[in-house]
């Protein structure tokens, strides 16, 4: 029954790019998560923020303010990058209920295999790895913590994007990984606004996690974008609601001749 959802909504469902280069799209969403990652142009330097707020039961929540991510293209393959989140969490049946502090910083790249054509997508994978050391005394982890995903994403013309993405990821904790995975369609509703929806998932040992999530993004200018997210779990175990604001910043570092 979810593979039929998820091919459903595959096909329904279109990720909108302007340009139709899916490297070049900006995409953020929830932390710790399967999500589609674009290579950045060569010598460009992206940074990008969230702030946002999950519920995860009546009793847990978990506040990111922020969580943020500079990201740097080597070449028109491949990307380095670096994520950081600082975290409060809020377990309502201890005291103290409140625990602050930074997750473990995550150092990462991505690698555009092969660039999408008309008949193909665009096969990209990424490889994250979560360094336990480098993180808050009340968020430091036993184990350092990969997460390794191939991802495909087929422009269709000016206004439709499908994508989809699949891996593995560690959370730190554990020493068995969980699998990840996520569909994603957005739509262009304009030059400078685009509506997404997402589905995505963990699946390991324990009831597996769904969870939808639905976006809109600003596009101010060539350098600078805004964003909100909204999510719902999907499954008895996934985290109740998710919804968090963002933005994307990037300039080029590239010598200009004269």
């Amino acid at each position: 029954m979810l593979k039929r959802f998820i091919l459903l909504t595959c096909l329904l469902c279109g990720y909108c790019f302007a340009q139709a280069q899916v490297k070049k799209k900006i995409k953020k969403g929830r932390r710790n998560k399967s999500q589609s990652q674009f290579i950045a142009d060569k010598n460009y330097l992206q940074a990008e923020w969230e702030v946002g707020h999950e519920t995860i039961n009546d009793e847990l929540s978990t506040t990111v303010y922020p969580n943020l991510t500079l990201r740097y293209g080597i070449s028109k393959q491949l990307e380095v990058n670096a994520e950081m989140n600082f975290i409060t969490a809020t377990d309502r049946s201890a005291q103290p209920k409140n625990t602050t502090g930074t997750e473990p910083v995550m150092i990462g790249a991505n690698w555009l295999l092969l660039s999408e054509t008309k008949k193909r997508p665009a096969v990209i994978f990424s490889a994250q790895i979560a360094i336990p050391f480098l993180a808050g005394k009340n968020f430091t982890a036993k184990y350092w913590a990969p997460l390794l995903q191939v991802n495909l994403e087929k422009p269709f013309g000016q206004k439709f994007i499908v994508g989809a993405g699949s891996g593995v990821f560690w959370d730190g904790f554990l020493p068995d990984p969980s699998f990840i995975y996520n569909v994603s369609g957005t739509y262009n509703a304009g030059k400078k606004i685009a509506l997404a929806a997402e589905f995505s998932g963990f699946i390991n040992g324990s009831p597996p996690q769904h969870n939808a999530d639905l976006s809109i993004t600003y596009t101010v200018n060539k350098q600078v974008q805004l964003g909100a997210t909204a999510g719902t779990g999907i499954s008895p175990a996934a985290h109740k609601n998710y919804f968090g604001i963002n933005g994307v910043w990037g300039c080029s570092l590239k010598k200009r001749n004269g």
